[in-house]
């Protein structure tokens, strides 16, 4: 209920912000977005404010959990709101078991679970390598995966735009994929959310 609440009250928030800061946002495949079920969403990652206009774009009528990095929740009053909304840490440099279990906990129970596989914010230009862990949490408990792209915003007035893939299943050769096929594949739905942002 709580969760409800404020995910209607941030929408709101947010459906201000937008108005003021980007009076263009657009949002390309909403019909994509699964009516329920669990899913993994997966998104590049170029600024703070990334998930709150992806959750505005799937407009789920419900708060998506989040993965991030655990450092934000060092931060006073941010990390206890990030914990207030469903938000959990992750350690992006080691084997996280904890943030790993949480994961596998959300998606079996049906929920949808935001994460950047990026793992950082990255600026145009530059490249990074993204982490396995999404298709990994993805592969484990048969969730679909939702593509993701969000257009790098140049400046607070700039055009916005969410183009929204189709979910799919990564294919794999067996139910347990090894580190080399998660490797290949998370590699894969990368490019995949950035062929999105040719249509954007």
């Amino acid at each position: 209920m709580l969760h409800g609440a404020i995910y209607y009250f941030l929408y709101a928030a947010c459906r201000f912000g937008l108005f003021f800061y980007h009076p263009i946002f657009r949002v390309i495949g909403r019909e994509n977005v699964p009516k329920e079920g669990r899913l993994m969403i997966c998104a590049n990652h170029s600024g703070l404010a990334d998930p709150i206009w992806i959750i505005m774009a799937l407009k789920m009528g419900h708060m998506p959990r989040v993965m991030a990095k655990k450092e934000a929740f060092d931060v006073p009053i941010l990390g206890w709101f990030l914990r207030s909304i469903g938000v959990f840490g992750i350690d992006r440099e080691g084997m996280d078991i904890g943030g790993i279990k949480t994961g596998i906990k959300c998606l079996r129970e049906d929920q949808q679970l935001m994460v950047f596989p990026e793992g950082t914010r990255v600026r145009p230009g530059k490249v990074v390598k993204p982490k396995k862990g999404a298709l990994l949490l993805a592969a484990r408990t048969d969730a679909p995966v939702l593509p993701v792209y969000l257009t790098v915003k140049r400046h607070p007035f700039s055009k916005l735009t969410c183009v929204i893939g189709k979910p799919y299943h990564p294919a794999y050769g067996s139910k347990k994929p090894t580190e080399e096929e998660l490797e290949t594949a998370t590699q894969e739905l990368m490019e995949k959310i950035y062929r999105l942002g040719e249509t954007a």
